[in-house]
């Protein structure tokens, strides 16, 4: 299955939108994703698999929502909503890229 095209812009709450944007590394050099809040950003990395992307993507997002809705979760519970998450929309063919 092929995964969805991730838009440039995303909407996470009602007038709330975050840019995705691509870069090429961050200072941290395992870091894939980055959701920078204060400038409503989703960073991602470039050259990663669809499939690291897309879950990069959701990891990041999910961050943004829980900013954006004051929601308090651990980072780990963040890592597994994005396994859960990509298993759905992956295994049910949600989309094409």
């Amino acid at each position: 299955m092929k995964l969805p095209k991730i838009p440039p812009r995303i909407k996470v709450k009602n007038k709330t939108v975050y840019e995705v944007v691509w870069v090429d590394e961050f200072t941290a050099p395992d870091t894939l994703g980055e959701c920078r809040f204060d400038v409503r950003q989703i960073a991602l990395k470039i050259g990663q698999s669809d499939k690291q992307e897309f879950k990069s993507l959701i990891h990041e997002l999910l961050h943004a929502i829980c900013e954006e809705r004051g929601i308090e979760i651990s980072h780990r519970a963040i890592y597994q909503l994005e396994e859960a998450l990509f298993y759905i929309l992956f295994h049910n063919d949600w989309g094409k890229r």
